[in-house]
This record gives C-alpha cells, structure tokens and sequence, in this order.
C-alpha cells in the first residue's frame, strides 16, 4: 500500500531512479489524473536542492509551452518533498524507438520541436540538465513532450563519482564534457544533449560508448565521435554536420540558442525534400 502525499491519492508506481520515484497520482480536487514525483527524504537535507527546486519550481509553474509537461503544485508531506506534473498519455521515445525505426524527417522533426521549446525554457532562465529519450514522450497526436524539466541538473557525475549504477550511465551518456566534471552549465549543455539523442536516432549509436562510468566519463572528455553520415551514409551531410556542431566539447562554438539550431534542422529538412523532389523529377523525365 503506497503512502499519500497530501491530497494526492497514489494509484500506481510508474518508475523510480537515483533521486526518487514517480507514481501516477489523483487529485481529488479536480478529479484528474497527474505524475507525482516523489524525491528520496535525504535530498531534503540538502538545503541548496530544496531552495533552487522551490524557486525553479514557481518558474516552470508558469510554463505554458505545447511540448513542455505542465508543472501543477509542489510541496512537503511525510519527511520529503514532491512536485505533481501533467501525466502524459503518450509513450517515452525509447518505447517508440522500440518499436519502429524513425524516419530522417521525424527524427528531424523531433529535434526541431525540441529544440523550440529549450529555447522557450532557456529564455525563461531555466536549464533542463537531463535531457535524454526518457525524458521525451510523444502523444498519441504526435506531438513531443519534454519532461522533469528544471528538477535534474544539481548533480554532475566528476570523477569522484565511479560508482553509480547503470541508471546513471544511460544519463551520463548524454551529457557534455563541462556537466559530467561539475563546471556550470547553461542552456547550451541541453543542446549538447539533444545533439547526442540526435545522434542516436540517426544512426543507432549513442555518440560515446564506454562499459563502464570511467570508460565512458574519459571518452565524452577526451573524444570526438565519428561523424553520424560516417557511421549511416544515408544521413544528409546538412544533418550530420548540424549534429556535430551541437556535440563540440566547447560551449562557444555549439550552437547558442535552440531556436538557431531549430532554423538549421528546417533548413536541413527543406533541403532534403528539395533533393527528394528533384531526384523524383530526374526519374520521371
């Protein structure tokens, strides 16, 4: 029998991870439905966690973005804290990426409608920090839906941290250089991590592999990936190139806004059609 959280009624636990867990939740008051995510009580202790999770919080209660999960209510109940949020109906991409293979144009599209809403969020002065396929639903319309946002980038994984469990390598696989050893991060880190899904979509492979967290922490650091039109020769040069960009190791020469990488990803989804088109043309003259 799962424990309440004020007037929050637990119906079932949908998952749980290194902070906490998520159940999906009634809210009496309303009668509808919301993810509830429920922080492990020793977060509470950290004072620094709790003043920026209420602070970030207020913001990102006043979201109000189509591809952003709403933020409903946070507060305090049986020694923790918790943050009620939009229950989406839809499936996480790793769901969907399981099921099918997406084409270059979703894919695309995907990243264009990601990146606008980074961009909403950044200017808002609020940095995801954890963006990664989980944390990506599409609903049954289509549309994408960022998650958790706001609640994950307090924690980085430097070198002192080698032994966390495999959870923490999957999101460790999409973060930049400067997170993974705690320097600062800005909105240009989500763009790195968006690149890295990107990159994966496109070819299969996550662009730094590594079986264990040293492995995998010294290569994100040290690395460069193979170039994603190398690894799949089906991917447009135009994409490939927009890809590594997002992936530099230096957050000056990344792209600075998500709406700059948006108007790039467009541009390279116009030009492909315009191939396409072209190509079909040639085959019927």
């Amino acid at each position: 029998m799962h424990v309440n959280y004020d007037r929050y009624q637990i119906v079932k636990q949908l998952g749980k991870g290194t902070r906490g867990f998520v159940y999906q939740a009634h809210d009496p008051h309303i009668d509808r439905l919301v993810a509830l995510k429920v922080f492990h009580s020793d977060l509470v202790n950290n004072k620094d966690f709790v003043k920026r999770f209420l602070k970030e919080g207020k913001t990102i209660g006043r979201f109000s973005h189509p591809n952003i999960a709403k933020v409903y209510d946070m507060g305090h109940d049986n020694g923790t804290i918790y943050i009620a949020m939009e229950y989406l109906e839809g499936k996480p991409l790793p769901k969907i990426t399981g099921e099918k293979r997406l084409g270059l144009e979703e894919i695309t599209d995907l990243g264009v409608h990601t990146a606008l809403a980074l961009n909403y969020a950044h200017q808002k002065g609020i940095v995801h920090g954890n963006i990664k396929p989980c944390n990506i639903f599409i609903q049954p319309d289509g549309r994408i839906k960022i998650s958790d946002f706001g609640i994950a980038h307090s924690e980085s994984f430097s070198a002192p941290q080698k032994t966390q469990d495999e959870k923490n390598l999957v999101s460790l696989a999409y973060m930049s250089s400067e997170q993974v050893i705690g320097q600062s991060v800005d909105g240009r880190t989500d763009l790195y991590s968006l690149g890295a899904l990107l990159y994966e979509l496109c070819t299969g492979l996550r662009p730094f592999q590594g079986e264990n967290l040293v492995a995998l922490f010294r290569a994100i650091t040290q690395d460069i990936p193979t170039e994603p039109k190398i690894v799949n020769p089906a991917i447009p040069q135009a994409l490939s190139q927009t890809i590594m960009r997002c992936l530099d190791k230096q957050p000056d020469k990344r792209f600075q806004r998500g709406r700059a990488l948006a108007k790039d990803l467009k541009a390279c989804l116009k030009k492909r059609k315009w191939i396409l088109s072209r190509w079909q043309w040639k085959a019927n003259h």
